[in-house]
Parts: structure tokens; sequence; C-alpha cells
């Protein structure tokens, strides 16, 4: 399974890319007065208006002010923004590789995952924004 790996205040998180239609740069988000801390605003993209949500604020963790990205998440016709700090690069994940996390720790984080070289929590966050 394809995963994307991504870095957000240090610590290296995945998600799948079956749930990302597409990955952008940071372009003006427009604030929208009295949403939740974790809707970040809105932006135009080629002429269709998304929501963007703060993955920082979702995962409890302290937001950045470094975020490169957004990731384009689609559910059906819908589709939302993930404001994240940078994406690394696409793995492909053997899914047996997976350590399911347990029910109580982090509500959005579903597994660890460990590479030679580092840990990466893996995120699922579709169920929270859509």
């Amino acid at each position: 399974m394809q995963m994307i790996l991504f870095k957000m205040q240090g610590q290296n998180y995945l998600i799948s890319a079956d749930d990302v239609e597409e990955v952008v740069d940071t372009i003006q988000i427009t604030k929208v007065p009295l949403a939740s801390n974790w809707i970040k605003g809105l932006i135009n993209l080629r002429g269709t208006v998304v929501t963007v949500v703060g993955l920082a604020e979702l995962l409890g963790i302290p937001s950045s002010d470094n975020n490169l990205n957004i990731l384009i998440m689609k559910n059906g016709e819908e589709r939302k923004g993930l404001l994240i700090e940078e994406v690394i690069e696409v793995l492909d994940i053997d899914p047996t590789e997976i350590q399911l996390g347990s029910d109580q720790g982090e509500k959005h984080i579903k597994g660890v995952i460990a590479f030679p070289d580092k840990v990466a929590n893996i995120v699922d966050v579709t169920d929270a924004i859509f």
C-alpha cells in the first residue's frame, strides 16, 4: 500500500495515498470568522473553494508557522485541504509491518511503523474532517 511520508514538529507521519488527491504548495488561506480552531480557512484551488484543516490542531500538537504543503483529501465528490509542514516522499508500505496503536492513545493515530532510520505514526483523519 502506498503512503505519503511527511514531517510535522520534527516527527514523521504517514497517511494513506488513497485518501489524497494531490499535494499543493501552501497558498493564501482566507480565515473564517468563528470557525473551530482546527479550521484554518478557505483556499481557491483552480476555481474551487476548499476548506483547509490544520492537522496539528487535530492531533493536539503545537502548530507551526512553517507549513509548506496542503494535502488535498477526497471523500467521494467532497474535497478538504489538510495543512502540514512538509511532504518528504511516497513509500510502499507492507501492511504486516504496521504495529497497531492502542485505543488509549491519540485518537487519530492508527499505528506506528519503524524504518531503519526513523519511526513514523500513521494518521487517519478522514472521519474527523469529512
